[in-house]
């Protein structure tokens, strides 16, 4: 009776461990049925070149270091989305007049600063206020854009601002970060750049300032984020002289992310596996060469076309980018609503800008490679600053043109004598550029509109023509976007047939991340400081959950 009283009782015992185990099985699914996602928590460290100056979005501008940051920090009442479009930020609606000249701005009511307080129309006045005061620290291009816009609070909520003239792209100029009333609405503007805020700065963005130096930046996620709220918990920027020693820390793992690469860079860091190369067309940035239409030579347009199908591009990009660059050939980028797809390309065809040169009497009457006409030597000067990526660029046009008889004589000056000396007065033949636009919207008033072909205009390249400004100047009236897209398709074919400027590349933006940190996504980069437009989506953390529970939570 014993034995089998044993062997019952062990019988019973397995009995109960094997209803245990389905037990356990049933409570905790195996792997099998649970999927690895993103977890909250972390921290994500940056390394960057150069050191902060002005954490404060009023003053800030000029410096990447601080734009980096006060990206994170700040937010506007508008934002751009992913393929440019404006969208609703600190505003969650608003509303324009059908003449286009007052805009309504109702302001969300979740939206507080890092210290707890509301956002209010208060803080909408006085930021634009301390940019329109005489006295005004900051970008002087952000003052002139402010300067003829009046604002007024209606309530705490609502906000009006009413323009000089009809202007559609000023919602995308709404995207300009607050900065709080209750902090600094005492301080004077000549003052401002003295203050502790710009180092220890207040906003309303996904991060708030918790440590401030020359050495390193710590942001931490703001619990009372209005918008999505993101995994990581921190953010540390650290900051380093030169491209090099960020790279250092790179694979030294004392940082996990490093951007602003060289194209020498980019290969050296490939070879690493730990590191993922993220890559985007840099869309705020156009390498242009811009020809003096005033001048004897290019004011004949055959020779602006036959310049225009000279410029091998793709080869120009491999020879100075290692490949890193996006063929421009449009003033509108590639990516807008309003891009023209249609519009006439010149691609690489040195025999098409050769006929076009024969046929418009440009021949080379005397042997000696270059071709004249009536007396006049198809020749100039091509100017550039004294990089010498931009140098490299200028003898490679040198040389492709050279090919076609026309001779180009290459000449190097300092930045600020470049701007100063030559195109601000325009007095120049032809320049090698980069032109910068900071902007998603198609208006390209500034460059090619012929009221700006003197003083502090920028269009530089002279040009003028009626139906171009008549295009321009209905198109930013119009708060039709079809009947915007319309005009601005009409504006890039007169471009194209007229070509003022051979549009050439858009430089690309390499960024460096360590393959420990997931879903990073550039997006559209209208300027560097959008690569973190998608910070919410960013882990370094993950957990199992069963495979129908993959929100974030």
């Amino acid at each position: 009776m014993a034995k089998s009283t044993t062997w019952q009782l062990l019988i019973a015992v397995a009995g109960l461990v094997l209803v245990a185990g389905l037990l356990w099985w049933a409570t905790f699914p195996s792997p099998q049925s649970t999927t690895e996602v993103p977890a909250h928590g972390g921290t994500y460290i940056e390394g960057i070149v150069g050191q902060p100056k002005y954490l404060n979005p009023v003053l800030g501008q000029p410096n990447s270091v601080d734009q980096d940051i006060a990206s994170l920090v700040f937010s506007g009442l508008t934002k751009l989305t992913s393929n440019g479009a404006v969208e609703p930020d600190l505003a969650e609606k608003w509303q324009v007049s059908p003449d286009g000249k007052v805009y309504l701005f109702d302001l969300r009511h979740d939206a507080k600063w890092h210290d707890g307080s509301p956002v209010t129309t208060d803080d909408v006045v006085f930021t634009v206020k301390t940019i329109q005061d005489p006295d005004y620290q900051g970008n002087p291009a952000v003052a002139q854009l402010w300067k003829n816009v009046a604002v007024e609070k209606v309530s705490d909520e609502q906000v009006k601002f009413t323009l000089k003239d009809a202007y559609a792209p000023f919602l995308e100029y709404a995207t300009q970060p607050l900065i709080p009333a209750q902090i600094l609405g005492g301080v004077p503007a000549k003052k401002l750049p003295e203050h502790r805020f710009n180092m220890y700065p207040l906003g309303t963005g996904p991060f708030k300032v918790t440590e401030a130096s020359l050495k390193e930046v710590v942001l931490e996620a703001n619990p009372d984020y209005y918008g999505e709220k993101p995994f990581l918990d921190q953010i540390r920027f650290r900051f380093y002289p030169d491209g090099q020693a960020a790279l250092s820390a790179l694979r030294r793992d004392e940082v996990e992310g490093v951007g602003y690469l060289s194209p020498e860079d980019v290969q050296l860091v490939k070879t690493d596996t730990r590191i993922n190369v993220f890559a985007a067309p840099e869309f705020s940035k156009q390498s242009l060469l811009i020809m003096n239409t005033k001048s004897a030579v290019f004011a004949d347009k055959a020779v602006r076309q036959a310049i225009a199908y000279a410029i091998d591009r793709p080869k120009l990009i491999d020879i100075v980018e290692n490949g890193q660059g996006v063929e421009a050939d449009s003033p509108v980028i590639p990516v807008s609503w309003a891009y023209n797809r249609e519009v006439k390309k010149y691609d690489h065809r040195p025999m098409e800008a050769k006929n076009i040169l024969d046929n418009a009497g440009w021949r080379d009457t005397d042997g000696d490679a270059v071709r004249d006409k009536n007396g006049q030597k198809l020749a100039f000067v091509l100017l550039t600053n004294d990089n010498p990526r931009r140098v490299k660029a200028a003898e490679e046009i040198s040389r492709e043109l050279q090919e076609v008889g026309i001779k180009v004589t290459v000449q190097a000056a300092g930045w600020s004598g470049f701007i100063r000396d030559f195109l601000a007065p325009r007095k120049f033949e032809a320049a090698l550029v980069e032109q910068w636009s900071p902007g998603a919207d198609p208006d390209s008033y500034q460059f090619w509109h012929s009221s700006q072909a003197k003083g502090d205009g920028l269009n530089f390249a002279s040009w003028t023509n009626r139906q171009a400004d008549d295009l321009l100047e209905n198109a930013r009236r119009s708060n039709d976007q079809a009947e915007r897209a319309r005009l601005y398709r009409d504006f890039q074919s007169l471009f194209a047939e007229e070509e003022p400027s051979v549009l050439l590349y858009y430089p690309v933006f390499d960024y460096a991340v360590s393959k420990s940190v997931k879903g990073v996504d550039l997006g559209l980069l209208l300027d560097p400081s959008h690569r973190f437009d998608k910070i919410s989506e960013w882990y370094v953390k993950t957990k199992r959950v069963p495979l129908n529970q993959t929100g974030k939570s």
